[in-house]
């Protein structure tokens, strides 16, 4: 079974319609190689100049996950490209990305999702809290952001819909 994106969804009724909404995602994935360039050349010329007092690992990190997300983007971009450049696929798969079970099953998935990170932000915090109280403030702020994001979004969408 191939499991579909999280943010893969579409209501495109023809080819060139799902081809418009592929050219508006493929934004958003330059936008991540960027990003990602911009994190591990920041934290690479951080360290070569010296004006970071972040240990070795921390500056690992940093490359390898602005690194990570540049060729998960380059890999996403390529493969959409790829995608419009056939009809067949380009059909098969905005079939597939409208499928309404998958739709509900991926909103399904997302809800679960979403109640796991948030019992392991609160545990994680609590827990680590004890050892680096300014861990507890982290927490705070993420269980924050998230509450505030979700009835932002809640409320665009019930006017919106």
């Amino acid at each position: 079974m191939k499991i579909k994106g999280l943010l893969c969804s579409t209501t495109a009724k023809t080819n060139e319609e799902y081809k418009k909404v592929l050219k508006r995602r493929n934004i958003g994935k330059i936008v991540l190689i960027v990003a990602g360039i911009l994190i591990a050349g920041t934290a690479f010329y951080a360290e070569q100049m010296q004006k970071t007092t972040l240990a070795e690992e921390v500056i690992g990190l940093y490359c390898g996950f602005g690194v990570g997300i540049a060729i998960a983007g380059i890999v996403f971009l390529i493969k959409s490209i790829v995608l419009m450049a056939n009809e067949e696929k380009l059909k098969q798969d905005r079939l597939e990305n409208a499928d309404e079970r998958l739709a509900e099953i991926r909103s399904k998935a997302a809800r679960v999702t979403l109640m796991v990170m948030l019992m392991v932000i609160l545990g994680g915090g609590m827990i680590c809290s004890i050892f680096e109280p300014l861990l507890m403030k982290a927490t705070v702020f993420l269980i924050d952001v998230f509450a505030l994001s979700y009835i932002i979004s809640f409320t665009y969408y019930k006017r919106k819909m």
